[in-house]
This record gives structure tokens, sequence and C-alpha cells, in this order.
């Protein structure tokens, strides 16, 4: 297990982080491919170490940071994108999202609420999560609507 902890400061690299995981990411090329002659002392022999990332965790910005995505504004959510329903208030000025009664189950009570939530109900349905094809396609491509940059764990297999 090889834990990472980044710790913020007043002058945090934000996007720029990519520039820190460099030697993270060299590490995980090396081991993915394995790395022959690692003695296992309980059973007495020699094996080929590997290992993959499974995943991050991190909070809502440096999810950001991390992935390349927008997690701010009118297109904050990473599953809807462009179609994310965003709100702008009118006496606060900051941005709500409304639409997320629509991941609830179908039949469930806060669906119909109207006055608890944009005196609306929800009827909609989630939309299907992007696969990492998909993103890496748009990144690409230049269709960066919700897409701010191409994150350096698409470097790894």
């Amino acid at each position: 297990m090889m834990l990472t902890l980044l710790i913020s400061s007043p002058k945090q690299p934000g996007n720029n982080i990519d520039v820190y995981l460099e030697p993270l990411i060299d590490d995980l090329k090396s081991l993915w491919d394995g790395i022959r002659g690692v003695y296992d002392a309980h059973n007495g022999e020699y094996f080929t170490l590997r290992a993959a990332l499974m995943w991050t965790i991190n909070d809502f910005p440096a999810y950001g940071n991390l992935s390349g995505c927008v997690v701010k504004g009118y297109k904050a959510c990473p599953i809807c994108g462009d179609d994310t329903p965003s709100h702008r208030l009118k006496n606060g000025h900051k941005i709500c999202y409304i639409g997320h009664r629509k991941w609830l189950p179908i039949n469930h009570p806060y669906r119909r609420q109207r006055a608890a939530f944009n005196g609306k109900p929800e009827y909609g349905i989630p939309p299907e999560p992007l696969t990492g094809e998909e993103v890496l396609h748009m990144v690409e491509n230049g269709d960066r609507v919700c897409w701010k940059k191409k994150s350096i764990f698409f470097d790894l297999e």
C-alpha cells in the first residue's frame, strides 16, 4: 500500500498538481510492469511484484484538481456535464444545483415534494456516467466544456 499525502498551503498547486504527482505516476508505471526478484520471506520464494492504482480519496475541490474536471460554476457535475441543472440565486448570487433528486429511487417521496425544493416535482432519470475512454476522447478533441485539463492519471494503463 502506498499512501501519498499532500498538505495544501496558502499557495497550493491547484491545477498544477500533476508536477507533484509525476514521481508517484512513474512508480505506479514501474509497478504495473512488474518488479522481478522480490523475495517473499513467508513462502521463501521470489516473485514478480505488480501493483495498480485502485482509487484516490479526496474532497470535491481536490477531485477537480486531480481529474481535470470543472467542479464549480454552472457545469460543476462530473456526471451531468452540459446537462447540469444549475440555477443562480437572485439575492445571494451563488449557484445552486436543483436536479439532485433524480438519483433517488423512482418512487421516493422526495421526488414528489414541491415546497421543500424548487416548487416542481422531479421525474427525471440520472444520466449514465462517462467511461474513461469517453472522457479521454472529450479532453483530447478539445471538447472541454467540463474538463479543464488532461489529468496525469491518463498516463497510467
